[in-house]
């Protein structure tokens, strides 16, 4: 049995990675109104298709020494690091889950997370698309997984989303697909994971956005994307909310 998990964990690992390589081309195309399946990979100096062996997660990157094969540019660093988050989230969702109907949710959910982290960074949106996944993956989950029930969802979708809603309305400080983002997670979570994420995620920007500020690479007036923050949080969320809870409630003897 040691060795089929051994094996499973190796294989999430791989896939995450795989699937992530792919996730770098719809960071790439998206914003650009490109469709993500229009041909194959090209490089976008020189625009020479990529080839397949020079298209191995991460082991290309290096194998290259970091440059077109073709024109010799470099080649950007983001793409074997979204490759390995991705291989790192499928192979921690696969560590917490195993073999239950929450591992290929959390990875599908995962991966729309790496996509909403990459493009708010490159571009302050998060298109609607993404929410329109995540709100079906919710759906799924409910009749699939033991998560949680309808209303604990009904509740999840509102606890943070409705605040960053007035905040966003009031004082421009959070975009709209921020809001959307915690309505559609919070369905598919959970009232307390939201909360969880909604705490973490605001505590993870403010370091960030503080060391930025005291390095002279922000000021208080610029805006930083938030979703790549929210996507960090919740899919910690995801995986670890619950016991953290349990665990913090008990010792009060609470839960």
């Amino acid at each position: 049995m040691q060795i089929v998990e051994i094996l499973m964990a190796a294989f999430s690992l791989a896939l995450g990675m795989v699937l992530a390589s792919f996730l770098n081309v719809c960071i790439y195309r998206i914003p650009k109104g490109k469709p993500v399946a229009a041909g194959r990979s090209v490089c976008p100096k020189c625009g020479h298709e990529i080839r397949a062996w020079d298209n191995i997660p991460i082991v290309s990157y290096f194998l290259l020494k970091r440059k077109c094969r073709d024109c010799g540019a470099t080649i950007s660093v983001r793409y074997p690091v979204v490759e390995a988050i991705g291989g790192v989230c499928f192979l921690l969702t696969w560590l917490r889950f195993g073999m239950a109907w929450e591992t290929p949710v959390i990875w599908t959910f995962a991966c729309v997370l790496i996509l909403i982290a990459f493009i708010d960074l490159d571009t302050q949106e998060i298109p609607d698309r993404f929410h329109l996944i995540i709100l079906g993956l919710g759906i799924a989950s409910f009749f699939l997984t033991d998560g949680p029930g309808i209303w604990q969802r009904l509740i999840g979708a509102a606890v943070i989303s409705v605040p960053l809603l007035v905040i966003s309305l009031a004082t421009g400080g959070f975009g709209m697909g921020d809001v959307k983002l915690m309505a559609v997670s919070g369905f598919l979570l959970g009232w307390q994971a939201t909360l969880f994420a909604g705490f973490a995620g605001c505590v993870l920007a403010a370091v960030v956005a503080g060391v930025l500020i005291a390095q002279k690479k922000k000021t208080r007036k610029d805006k930083i994307a938030f979703g790549p923050y929210l996507a960090i949080a919740l899919f910690a969320a995801a995986l670890y909310a619950q016991p953290i809870i349990g665990a913090y409630l008990s010792l009060f003897h609470i839960y």
